[in-house]
């Protein structure tokens, strides 16, 4: 199998909507997080391993998750995208300038939250990619706890489990089956050749019906 800084380089060739295409025909209909959530910052691309975190809207406002969060990103690897579910959490912001800080240090190339960003001017600064459901300013301290790193979490109807591939780009995040990352990849950039080939046709003046009949059957 390639290196995964290879497979990360390969799939940031790509787009969203052939690698979906593609779990689709593999029979993985539900690998496309929701619509919502999308880039909030100005690099609009991200695709490495997924690195999962699940946290929940705190108890109390006295509540602290320090100690947790701090062993958190001290585990992160690099190439990694950080992924976290939210558990419902619409009062804060999930994600800001010093974790993208603190992540892109460990080599975390990027984050996917199923909740809100903050400080993106700062992010802007770093060119660090993130992608979520929507803007708050307020701090998620005393608001939302992390609770578990590294374990199966689920985002609306995707279930993402530690080194699943995750590919996000203006038009979205998709993730891709752990066992599937290579298949999948192979199989898009094999469309996106057919399509490239496709374009050159269709400008050239050849009929859509000639276009699809040579390049768009598999």
């Amino acid at each position: 199998m390639p290196e995964i800084e290879e497979i990360c380089r390969r799939y940031a060739n790509l787009y969203t909507g052939a690698i979906a295409d593609m779990l689709d025909k593999h029979g993985h209909r539900n690998q496309v997080l929701p619509s919502s959530i999308v880039p909030f910052t100005t690099a609009a691309k991200v695709a490495g391993p997924a690195f999962t975190g699940q946290g929940y809207p705190a108890a109390e406002s006295s509540s602290d998750d320090t100690q947790t969060r701090l062993a958190m990103l001290d585990s992160i690897t690099p190439h990694t995208v950080s992924v976290w579910a939210c558990g419902g959490s619409l009062d804060c912001a999930h994600w800001g300038e010093i974790m993208s800080t603190a992540a892109s240090q460990r080599g975390c190339t990027g984050a996917v939250i199923d909740g809100g960003v903050r400080d993106l001017d700062f992010i802007n600064q770093m060119n660090y990619p993130v992608f979520a459901r929507f803007r708050s300013s307020a701090s998620s301290i005393g608001r939302w706890e992390i609770r578990h790193y590294q374990i199966p979490i689920r985002i609306a109807h995707t279930t993402i489990h530690p080194g699943d591939f995750v590919f996000g780009d203006i038009d979205g995040v998709v993730i891709i089956p752990r066992d599937l990352t290579l298949p999948i990849l192979e199989a898009a950039e094999n469309i996106y050749e057919r399509e490239a080939h496709m374009r050159a046709e269709l400008r050239r003046g050849v009929s859509v019906k000639q276009a699809w009949e040579k390049y768009g059957s598999l």
